[in-house]
């Protein structure tokens, strides 16, 4: 009892003495996540509007010059609908050329945007932590209270606006040229199609990586989330994008809303000095129908639940006529990989392989170390290069001896098939020093003179070659490695004089 008395005044001493944040340096902690929070999320979102932008304007280039040829084509076999086609006002040059008025974009990117709603409300716990500091805090500054973001979110709301007004103009360009032209078969109107597709999948692809966040910004949400009152502020389906019952008539004018002012001066500019009699008459219409709906309310009661009825059949017809609408006809073959940025592409692979020692004792036993990357062109087809280090490593286990044998260099093409099995074809060169004997052009050639300029000769003099096909199989290692393993068949492997057709290769990669 003494000793766990003694144990228990001991941990409360430590308790004791150890140092307690102040609530001043909670509230600084907590402005600086929240300003590292967002800094990383307006940097993302910014990265993603100019990628998507510059996807964008490379679109409308070519579907301009894609258009004109379609007009070219209507002209030609169809007048009456070239005329049709001249009388509509939205075109693709159209788009561009409001693209570039950003007057124009600004009215129209009123839209809300729930991404920059919760923005504003991490903006909002800044402001309201910022106030608990006092005035005379000098650390204030120094965390970044004195950049409240609002014209960064302000920017980054029109832009987002803007982009999908643009978006959303392309689509109905697009359709209205398949309503126009669907059935005169003109071969620029898939290309169309296949560039608004590939553009909004790359678009696409560019959003979920800005929507990624980063180290810093998962350690600064998760502090801030671990603090009085922040979820409060994240909030995003309060209402008036987040300004709750707070929000005022400026407020709301200036997310969009229409406010009761707004609608008054328009009637007043309409009506004029009637504007007093016609609310008049309207009040009296409204008193006249609540005396007729009341008179009918008890039959309403009666046939309550077969209007319910009807209503769900109704509901469930349009739920089913939607989807049939929305249900995307495959015009053509879509290929996911082509909506992915490039380097999202790409497939890194390492392997090494083994070959047994000559039978003459002139070529050593090798171990060959390469590196790939491959490029996806489809889900199944791929195609890459890659480099290979050979070293020798002697005759057998009583004469080990490493030595440099060259450098290959590859190129590869592979089909994907099921249960992760794949074909594979290769083609390879290796760059061997010039004075190996077991080189066919080396054997009946007599040894060159040692001096400096043959140097590189020496180095890479000698090639050989190898040209495969082949099957690979792909396995899981872990969540993050895959393992392969290749079993082809060299068809030159007698002209170069090697002791197996085949070729055995192990891999890694992620």
């Amino acid at each position: 009892m003494k000793n766990r008395s003694r144990a228990c005044a001991l941990i409360l001493a430590l308790i004791l003495c150890m140092p307690l944040r102040s609530p001043a340096q909670e509230t600084e902690a907590s402005i600086a996540a929240a300003t590292t929070y967002l800094n990383s999320r307006t940097k993302g979102l910014d990265r993603y509007l100019k990628h998507s932008d510059k996807i964008r304007q490379r679109l409308l280039r070519k579907l301009k010059r894609k258009e004109e040829k379609i007009a070219r084509q209507l002209a030609a076999k169809d007048s009456a609908l070239y005329r049709q086609y001249m009388g509509q006002k939205l075109s693709y040059d159209s788009i561009a050329n409001l693209s570039n008025d950003t007057t124009a974009l600004a009215r129209l990117s009123h839209k809300k945007s729930r991404v920059i709603d919760s923005l504003r409300g991490v903006q909002q716990f800044l402001q309201r932590q910022s106030g608990k500091l006092g005035a005379a805090s000098s650390l204030a500054g120094k965390a970044g209270v004195d950049l409240p973001y609002t014209d960064k979110l302000d920017q980054l709301q029109q832009q987002l606006g803007s982009g999908q007004q643009l978006d959303e103009l392309i689509r109905q360009r697009t359709s209205s040229l398949e309503r126009l032209a669907g059935n005169q078969n003109l071969g620029g109107l898939q290309q169309i199609q296949k560039n608004v597709y590939y553009a909004q999948e790359k678009m696409k692809a560019w959003k979920q990586l800005s929507d990624d966040p980063d180290a810093a910004e998962e350690k600064a949400l998760e502090y801030l989330q671990g603090t009085e009152g922040f979820s409060g502020y994240l909030n995003t389906d309060k209402a008036f994008s987040g300004l709750g019952n707070k929000a005022t008539a400026a407020d709301l004018q200036r997310i969009g809303y229409q406010t009761k002012d707004q609608v008054n001066g328009m009637l007043q500019e309409k009506l004029g000095s009637s504007l007093g009699a016609v609310q008049q008459q309207m009040g009296q219409q409204i008193q006249d129908y609540t005396a007729q709906l009341e008179g009918v309310k008890g039959k309403l009661s009666e046939v309550k639940s077969g209007v319910d009825q009807a209503r769900q059949g109704v509901q469930e017809a349009r739920q089913a006529k939607d989807k049939l609408k929305h249900i995307e006809k495959p015009s053509f073959r879509k290929n996911p990989e082509r909506g992915k940025p490039f380097w999202q592409r790409l497939e890194t692979q390492y392997n090494f392989q083994t070959s047994r020692a000559g039978t003459d004792g002139l070529r050593p036993a090798m171990l060959d170390l390469g590196a790939s990357v491959a490029f996806k062109h489809t889900p199944r087809l791929s195609y890459g290069l890659g480099l290979g280090l050979s070293a020798g490593l002697g005759q057998n286990w009583q004469h080990i001896r490493f030595s440099y044998e060259g450098l290959t260099a590859r190129a590869f093409a592979d089909w994907k098939w099921i249960y992760g099995f794949s074909f594979q074809a290769g083609y390879e060169r290796s760059f061997r020093p010039g004075n190996r004997a077991y080189l066919p052009e080396q054997q009946n050639k007599p040894q060159p003179d040692n001096n400096n300029d043959n140097a590189l000769k020496e180095a890479f003099g000698g090639q050989q070659q190898t040209a495969y096909i082949g099957v690979m199989k792909r396995y899981r290692i872990s969540s993050r490695w895959s393992g392969t393993l290749l079993i082809g068949y060299n068809f030159l492997w007698q002209q170069e004089n090697l002791r197996s057709p085949w070729v055995l290769r192990f891999g890694w990669g992620k």
